[in-house]
C-alpha cells in the first residue's frame, strides 16, 4: 500500500501477512524479506506435528508457538535466527523464551537444557 499505517499493519499480520514494510523502501529490503519469509515458512514445515510436540508431565503445557521457538532454542539458534526461521521479532522470540522458562521452571538457558532433556518427553 502506498499508505501504511500501524492498524494497516496489524490487520495485514492478522490475515497471515510475515511482515509489512513502510515505503520508501529499497528493492534489496523486500528481497531480503521474501526470503526470510520462504525460510520461515519451509521450517514450520519441518517442524513436527502437534500430537508428535514435547511435553512435560506436571507442567503448564506449551503452546505450539512456545513449542516451535524451544525447538529453534534447542537447535541452538540465537533469538535473533530463531525469529527469522519462524517468520517473527527478536523480541517476540525473547517473550516466548521467558514464559517457556516460567512454565517449566527454569532458572537459566542451562537449566532450561536440563529440564527439556530429562523430563522432555514426546507425545
Amino acid at each position: 500500500s502506498g499508505s501504511g499505517d500501524i492498524p494497516m499493519a496489524v490487520e495485514a499480520i492478522k490475515n497471515g501477512a510475515l511482515d509489512f514494510i513502510p515505503k520508501p523502501f529499497k528493492g534489496s529490503a523486500i528481497v531480503k524479506r521474501v526470503r526470510e519469509a520462504i525460510e520461515a515458512q519451509a521450517t514450520r514445515r519441518s517442524k513436527p506435528a502437534a500430537s508428535q510436540a514435547l511435553h512435560f508431565p506436571g507442567r503448564e503445557p506449551l503452546s505450539r508457538r512456545e513449542q516451535e521457538v524451544l525447538a529453534c532454542l534447542m537447535a541452538g539458534a540465537s533469538n535473533k535466527e530463531a525469529g527469522r526461521q519462524l517468520g517473527i521479532s527478536f523480541r517476540t522470540v525473547e517473550v516466548h523464551r521467558a514464559r517457556i522458562m516460567e512454565k517449566l521452571g527454569a532458572k537459566n538457558a542451562t537449566d532450561l537444557m536440563r529440564i527439556v532433556m530429562s523430563e522432555g518427553r514426546g507425545r
